[in-house]
């Protein structure tokens, strides 16, 4: 088996021997044929006098394995390989955030050529009846085709695959709001065939959480444990008042008789007028001890 690679939409030409250019079709029989059957390649081939077989812009369904007899003898069996530009990236799925997304994809193969890049773009999905707006480029714009590999490992019948999954990440989007996001692969041959998802970013984390605690058991709630828990409550802040009231009465208290120790209350004694109409009354003092009016 011989293995010939050709770029799609190229001429390629296939020889049936080395000595092929010494053929003659009057002087030999030579017959070509391709396993499997392909509607409207006969259009595009084109044997030779010499028994070279010919294929005119070939397509990728030109790929596979041709056979040449020369004399009722198998004289060559070619494996045809066609290169093109990388086919679709495969499970491109969109993990999308509050204001972040991450999109995620698999290589299923690079059309013969080493890929050079990726390129990923974004954009708001246009409500009905609204013209897109363009589409914006994330950044890098060429995304390394080694960048962030996700190694997933895959057990099947007692093999072991590998599976390269690659990401890129896209920042400063807006919460609760559906993107249309696309990817593609690109080799020398050119950009690959665009993959399109969409995704739907988050609610923000504060709406998130006060709508969790406003919520949480709203559906199992009973008014009377809200009526008994405002009962309580008005309760304890009426007791809370008064205690406050009569702390303040007794702190204003305190300093007037630190500084005046004749200071006047009702717990004062009175004593009656006397000859010199003196009406001067007795004094508590600090340590409780009593002063009499001196006696004019």
């Amino acid at each position: 088996m011989r293995y010939i690679a050709v770029d799609v939409g190229k001429d390629l030409k296939l020889a049936c021997t080395e000595e092929s250019d010494l053929l003659h079709s009057e002087e030999s029989n030579v017959m070509w044929i391709r396993e499997g059957r392909e509607d409207g390649q006969v259009e595009r081939l084109k044997i030779e006098p010499n028994g070279v077989l010919e294929l005119l812009n070939v397509s990728v369904d030109d790929a596979g394995n041709y056979s040449c007899t020369l004399d009722d003898t198998v004289k060559a069996k070619i494996n045809v390989e066609v290169k093109t530009p990388p086919p679709a990236l495969h499970n491109v799925w969109v993990k999308p955030s509050t204001i972040l997304a991450n999109i995620l994809w698999e290589v299923a193969g690079t059309g013969g050529y080493p890929i050079i890049d990726f390129t990923a773009e974004y954009r708001l999905k246009p409500a009905a009846g609204e013209d897109p707006e363009e589409w914006k480029p994330i950044i890098p714009t060429h995304i390394p085709p080694n960048s962030v590999n996700i190694l997933i490992w895959k057990l099947l019948t007692m093999f072991c695959f590998v599976i390269l999954k690659r990401q890129i990440d896209v920042y400063h989007l807006v919460p609760n709001t559906t993107y249309s996001f696309r990817v593609w692969a690109t080799n020398q041959l050119g950009k690959g065939e665009v993959v399109e998802v969409e995704g739907h970013t988050h609610y923000s984390v504060e709406e998130l959480e006060l709508a969790r605690h406003l919520l949480a058991g709203v559906e199992n709630f009973d008014t009377r444990v809200w009526v008994a828990a405002v009962g309580i409550v008005m309760g304890t802040l009426m007791i809370l008042g008064l205690a406050q009231l009569e702390e303040q009465e007794v702190i204003e208290l305190v300093p007037n008789i630190i500084l005046n120790p004749g200071f006047f209350d009702e717990r004062t004694e009175h004593v009656p007028q006397d000859e010199n109409f003196n009406n001067q009354t007795t004094t508590r003092l600090n340590n409780n001890s009593v002063v009499q009016p001196r006696r004019l």
